[in-house]
């Protein structure tokens, strides 16, 4: 019999670290018994790189942090006439270590590009040449997903909703005919030799860097894992532990980092004659509204965020009739210009008491199918809009010494949702941002509270819902803002409001394949394609 033809492997950052690595190995391997035909994808210039190894016919110039980059890779793809792809690796990633406040907005945005937005990008972009060899899709995340990062906060949380975002999408293409072949894997290493480090901003003496695994030895594994069927793999004994426990100890694993925490000076406390100030985002309606007038009512003073002028100007006037002290900012959350002008807006008025990171937008159904543009906004809206406004309100010491900031994620987070795939995500990334914060803000004495609501009566359920036929059984606003406003009161760190939402994540953790089923048919079964 003849040979088999090459595999065809593309692999972002493949110009240092882990992704070089992996592209020698498998150049001189092969991948599954065939050899390998290698696109090489990075950002450095062609005449820097090794020229008997990256040559003009094998390399990609792209960089992956902006937001054109999927399309380059594609047009190079075409221009190159390669139509399918067995293997699609996405390798590429950014770290930052330091103070959360300390983090600049554009690192933070540059992070959420490589580590989330350009992966989930370009599987959207070359997904129907995957199918057409059928090959195989691997995501190399990070078992820091598993832990609280005080000092990785954004990194942490890129790579936790990057698992969200491949644990929906990999239901979604098995139930999909077009892509019920395509295979997708996730890749948990952990901490590697590379100069990834050095340019996160780590003291590498501090980390005693030289006894992590060089890159070579962790590229092996990865390629060995890749060769095999299994869904998820966490690459070495130490990870997995470090990851069962990060899963399954969290309170205790948490509670021991926030203790290591140094207690630390923020924004003075408000005088006493000054009611304490509110932030909500997405407060005209819906939840967000009812938080409004639940705060209101116990005497907070309320800045509402929010794109929509009009319920925006409905909600103000109610409020104020009813006695309550509140202004709006009108901004759209997924436009930079626009979030920046509401960020000023926000530091010329009182230090904040409590910031809830309420707003939030769905993108339902099939992932292939649907267009790109309005996925890409939910990721903005629901975590990089949340992640840029926390870090300002810190660099600027707008923060308040023993407030709070609540996290509004989703019940998504414990029982998956396919059909929302980047929502999924977007939430997963909300809630280990805020586990994450929960440790880093123990100094000052800054309280967080992650809440995962399952479905709520609101306008923005009913929108993206594929069966409203039991709508009269969901929370009502009211009382989940109710709920919400108890556990700040009581300074909690965690809610899921409800006896059934609790029930049902019990069971996501218990038995994941049973609760993924259920959403399955709840969900994606009654979406079009």
């Amino acid at each position: 019999m003849p040979n088999p033809s090459p595999a065809t492997i593309l692999i972002t950052g493949a110009t240092d670290g882990l992704g070089l690595a992996l592209a020698r190995l498998w150049a001189r391997q092969g991948w599954r018994n065939r050899s390998a035909r290698l696109i090489l994808v990075g950002r450095k210039a062609l005449a820097d790189l090794d020229s008997a190894f990256f040559y003009i016919d094998n390399y990609c110039r792209v960089d992956l942090s902006q937001p054109d980059a999927s399309a380059q890779v594609a047009h190079w793809l075409d221009a190159h006439k390669i139509s399918q792809l067995d293997l699609l690796v996405h390798n590429a990633g950014q770290g930052y270590v330091g103070h959360t406040g300390a983090q600049s907005a554009d690192n933070v945005r540059q992070l959420t590009m490589v580590n989330l937005e350009t992966p989930i990008a370009l599987t959207h972009r070359l997904l129907d040449r995957v199918a057409a060899a059928p090959g195989k899709i691997v995501f190399i995340s990070s078992v820091a997903a598993a832990l609280p990062g005080p000092d990785y906060a954004v990194y942490a949380a890129t790579k936790a909703a990057l698992n969200g975002f491949v644990r929906n999408l990999r239901i979604e293409l098995t139930a999909t005919p077009a892509t019920r072949e395509v295979e997708v894997q996730l890749m948990l290493p952990g901490a590697v030799n590379t100069g990834m480090h050095a340019k996160s901003g780590a003291t590498l003496e501090r980390m005693n860097w030289n006894r992590f695994p060089p890159a070579d030895q962790v590229a092996a594994q990865i390629a060995a894992a890749t060769a095999g069927q299994r869904a998820t793999v966490t690459i070495g004994n130490l990870n997995r532990l470090v990851r069962f426990a990060g899963q399954n100890g969290s309170p205790l694993v948490d509670s021991v980092m926030r203790r290591t925490q140094k207690t630390e000076a923020v924004a003075p406390h408000r005088a006493a004659a000054s009611p304490p100030h509110c932030v909500i985002t997405g407060a005209a309606d819906g939840i967000g509204k009812a938080l409004a007038q639940q705060l209101a009512a116990t005497g907070y003073r309320i800045t509402g965020l929010d794109f929509d002028a009009e319920r925006a100007e409905q909600t103000r006037q109610e409020l104020t009739a009813a006695g309550a002290a509140i202004d709006f900012i009108q901004v759209d959350l997924a436009e930079q210009e626009e979030l920046d002008r509401a960020l000023q807006k926000l530091l010329a008025g009182p230090p904040v008491d409590l910031l809830i990171h309420n707003a939030g937008i769905n993108a339902v159904g099939h992932f292939a199918q649907m267009a790109w543009p309005p996925q890409r906004a939910v990721l903005a809206v629901n975590l990089l809009a949340p992640l840029l406004l926390t870090r300002e309100l810190l660099a600027a010491n707008h923060l308040n010494a023993g407030g709070t900031v609540v996290c509004i994620s989703s019940l998504s987070r414990f029982v998956g949702y396919p059909g929302a795939a980047v929502y999924a995500a977007s939430k997963d990334g909300l809630a280990s941002y805020a586990r994450s914060l929960s440790v880093a803000l123990a100094g000052p004495k800054i309280n967080v509270l992650t809440v995962y609501p399952g479905p709520t009566r609101t306008a923005h359920a009913r929108r993206y819902s594929p069966d409203n036929s039991r709508e009269d059984r969901r929370m009502t606003p009211a009382e989940l803002a109710n709920r919400i406003a108890a556990a700040i009161a009581k300074r909690q760190r965690t809610l899921i409001p409800g006896a059934g939402n609790q029930l049902f994540a019990l069971a996501g953790h218990l038995a994941p394949r049973l609760t993924e089923g259920v959403m399955k048919r709840a969900i994606l079964d009654k979406v079009k394609e």
